[in-house]
């Protein structure tokens, strides 16, 4: 670098502390600025004057406002599969190229979704935090846990789809998928939609969020799941009806609900979740959006995010574009 030139700055939307336990080396002769997705000042402060911005996807708007601050921007790079955060006709307006990593993330997102599954069929929650009451409980033989048999439904076979489709498989149940166009697996039947809810014993939603997708499985559809089945959400927040599953649990339905997403994020605090019976709420499973963040899906993340940077740097095409509007 020239004497007096400014070193080039990547604004990094995650915790310096998640990018040092993630092991990742930063790259030499950068200037990293971390700041908290979803601390709107924090990544105001960060992004300005970037030359750079690599961002977790789903955690705060990369909109147009944001995006002004940082004039000599030359890549906006999202961490997961998602990318409906972006404003993505004002990165084309500008020739910004912005990118996702899908799958970096599959192996951490399918695995809680098999941990929700397992841990409600189970009827785990019941015993959660319980101590000596839940002993005796447990002592008198009233859980009403069972093992995992029976269909599994997967609502979404891209990478996180087709990776819980090979673990589910490995319990020995029969595993289905719905059908769309472009998503192929002889090995693996394809249902409509609505037989998919209807006869599924577990059913784990990993659509992506689009206009297609939102709203899909309604207050009818929800309706349509066995009364004992159980119900796992690890897409996105608005392609499940939160309100129509609050509603099938306070009057008894379902087996369990274990969701990772919600319809307003961060979590609204009047959210129909919050407000259900003891008994409905010893059937669900809630966490904040973190299904993709285990340490080793973010080190493969960032490691993706940093190559495509030098890819940009070097005047070369970054991988991994997001779909064109």
């Amino acid at each position: 670098m020239a004497a007096g030139e400014k070193m080039p700055v990547i604004a990094f939307f995650w915790p310096e502390e998640d990018f040092r336990l993630s092991g990742v080396q930063p790259p030499e002769g950068y200037e990293m600025r971390f700041a908290r997705g979803g601390d709107r000042a924090a990544m105001e402060a960060a992004v300005t004057g970037a030359d750079y911005l690599v961002a977790a996807s789903g955690f705060g708007q990369i909109d147009r406002p944001l995006l002004e601050r940082a004039p000599d921007l030359r890549l906006v790079q999202l961490t997961g599969a998602g990318y409906d955060t972006v404003d993505r006709a004002y990165c084309a307006e500008r020739g910004i190229p912005a990118c996702y990593c899908p799958g970096m993330n599959a192996p951490s997102v399918a695995q809680l979704a098999v941990l929700f599954a397992l841990t409600l069929r189970r009827g785990h929650v019941r015993l959660e935090g319980g101590g000596r009451e839940a002993w005796v409980a447990a002592r008198q033989g009233n859980l009403p846990g069972r093992e995992l048999t029976g269909r599994v439904g997967i609502v979404g076979y891209g990478k996180i789809g087709r990776c819980a489709a090979q673990i589910f498989a490995g319990f020995g149940v029969e595993v289905v998928r719905l059908e769309r166009k472009g998503q192929d697996d002889p090995n693996v039947p394809a249902l409509a939609l609505d037989e998919l809810l209807s006869t599924s014993d577990v059913v784990v939603v990993t659509l992506p969020a689009t206009a297609e997708t939102r709203g899909l499985i309604d207050a009818r559809r929800v309706g349509l799941l066995k009364d004992d089945a159980v119900l796992v959400n690890v897409a996105r927040g608005g392609i499940v009806d939160d309100a129509a599953v609050a509603a099938a649990l306070a009057a008894g339905r379902l087996g369990g609900v274990g969701f990772d997403v919600f319809d307003e994020e961060p979590m609204r605090t009047d959210h129909p979740f919050l407000a259900l019976p003891e008994d409905a709420r010893k059937r669900l499973i809630l966490s904040p959006h973190i299904a993709g963040q285990a340490i080793d899906a973010k080190a493969r993340a960032f490691r993706f995010a940093l190559d495509n940077v030098a890819r940009v740097a070097r005047g070369e095409e970054p991988q991994g574009r997001v779909p064109a509007l």
